[in-house]
């Protein structure tokens, strides 16, 4: 079995297993359609995933105590503790499969006794990953684990999705997108007021759709300027994690980095009464798309976002890549590049849907999708340095 058929068996055997039209069409709950693939989270119309590919995806974290102090070669002697990852599950345009993880953890260079173990709700569209840090001496720790997942290209009817209105109540699952996160504190009266002066008394007499296409390109022409890259880099391909000021500092200043601006659009949203979320994720670079700005084979991070569509699902939107695209004078019943429809979203697999799971634990420098937990007895000053690589490797198309 080549390796595209056996990632394709293992995630569609853990996951879903594949049905019949007839079995299909008896578990579609009544006025939907039947699903068009046997993977989890399957969109609704007006949303439509496409040209799923296959992937080993994941992180490999290291991090180092070193000393402040000479001839002290053992700064910190642990006592235990975890890092915490939330992996996405069962998105729209990104399934996984976390029965299928390798995890390995390393200390000070030796192989170690570890647990690992997946935690939360196996409905929910992410989950817990735990990996346990043993007592011991901790001059260099690294942790690696990968698992498979599928990633989607996402299209949007525009016309159908403009005809949804607004919900009466959002789901339950999706309530938890309303408030603040880490980097996006949309409870800061400065993204009420400018959902106000955007939109007036006028936000809910527009189909949610385009009140959130509308709030979206608003906040994207806020910036005055968007710095360079949104990470944090640490030689070739390892990152220290995403460069962020917070939503209000970037959106006071008009200025940030990338994922700034995901981050103060998804705080406009959330202020609007819109569930959203940012998305982060891996992508490698392909070498011969324009829409790609990575060489062949380089893998790094990214940011995006989501909204929910009421009745269908989320929808993909890259506010970076949306800039200097002609918003101002874009038709909002028209598509618009990076919002929406993207045809290379099948090239991101989504990670995790926050920028590092602090109430499981910290981060130490810049949040780059995980954080840790650690007890033990300090022997002299220290200083701790993490360094994240992402993990990305294509198995190419799959088939449903």
């Amino acid at each position: 079995m080549s390796m595209v058929a056996a990632l394709t068996a293992a995630i569609v055997c853990s996951l879903a297993a594949p049905v019949s039209p007839d079995a299909a069409a008896q578990a579609a709950p009544p006025g939907r359609p039947v699903p068009t693939d046997p993977w989890p989270a399957w969109p609704p119309p007006p949303l439509r995933r496409s040209e799923p590919r296959g992937y080993t995806v994941g992180l490999a974290i290291d991090v180092g105590a070193a000393s402040q102090l000479p001839q002290v070669p053992d700064p910190f002697t642990s006592r235990g503790g975890m890092i915490t990852i939330e992996p996405v599950t069962a998105d729209n345009w990104t399934v996984a499969d976390l029965d299928q993880r390798e995890v390995s953890l390393r200390l000070n260079g030796s192989s170690v006794p570890f647990e690992s173990k997946i935690e939360g709700d196996p409905t929910a569209d992410h989950r817990r990953l735990v990996v346990s840090i043993p007592d011991g001496v901790v001059n260099a720790l690294t942790m690696r684990a990968t698992w498979s997942a599928i990633a989607f290209n996402s299209e949007v009817d525009e016309a159908g999705a403009a005809a949804i209105a607004w919900p009466r109540q959002w789901p339950t699952e999706v309530q938890r997108y309303l408030g603040p996160s880490l980097a996006i504190d949309s409870d800061t009266p400065l993204f009420r007021e400018f959902v106000a002066r955007v939109a007036g008394d006028q936000l809910r007499r527009v189909p949610v759709y385009l009140a959130a296409k509308d709030l979206v390109r608003r906040s994207i022409m806020e910036f005055r300027n968007v710095q360079g890259g949104a990470l944090a880099r640490e030689g070739l391909g390892a990152v220290r994690g995403f460069r962020l000021q917070g939503a209000s500092v970037a959106a006071a200043s008009a200025t940030g980095t990338p994922g700034d601006v995901v981050c103060v659009c998804v705080a406009v949203l959330r202020a609007a009464g819109i569930p959203a979320r940012p998305v982060i994720g891996i992508y490698s670079g392909d070498g011969d798309r324009g829409d790609n700005k990575l060489p062949a084979g380089r893998t790094t991070m990214c940011v995006w976002a989501e909204f929910h569509l009421p009745g269908a699902g989320w929808v993909p939107f890259d506010p970076a890549e949306m800039r200097g695209s002609g918003l101002p004078q874009a038709d909002l019943r028209k598509p618009w590049r990076w919002f929406g429809s993207i045809d290379q979203l099948n090239r991101r697999v989504a990670l995790t849907y926050e920028f590092a799971p602090i109430r499981q634990g910290f981060i130490q420098d810049w949040p780059a999708g995980w954080a840790w937990t650690i007890s033990g007895v300090v022997r002299a000053p220290f200083r701790l340095v993490d360094v994240t690589t992402p993990i990305l490797i294509s198995r190419g198309r799959v088939r449903p």
